[in-house]
């Protein structure tokens, strides 16, 4: 049970995220995702700027 769980609670996480903040978010949260399981630190934070990049500029 808890294998499936855990690809379908990423799956719906990203298409909300896609769904709310465009593409470019939901590319940053891919690549954050990555980076944090690799231990990638520039991947992570460039991961990490996409997922709020959108969001900054939606508020402006």
């Amino acid at each position: 049970m808890r294998r499936t769980a855990v690809p379908l609670v990423s799956l719906v996480v990203e298409q909300y995220v896609q769904w709310r903040f465009g593409l470019t978010a939901a590319f940053g949260l891919a690549l954050l995702t990555v980076g944090l399981r690799s231990e990638n630190s520039t991947c992570a934070t460039i991961g990490g700027f996409l997922l709020v990049a959108p969001a900054l500029t939606a508020g402006a």
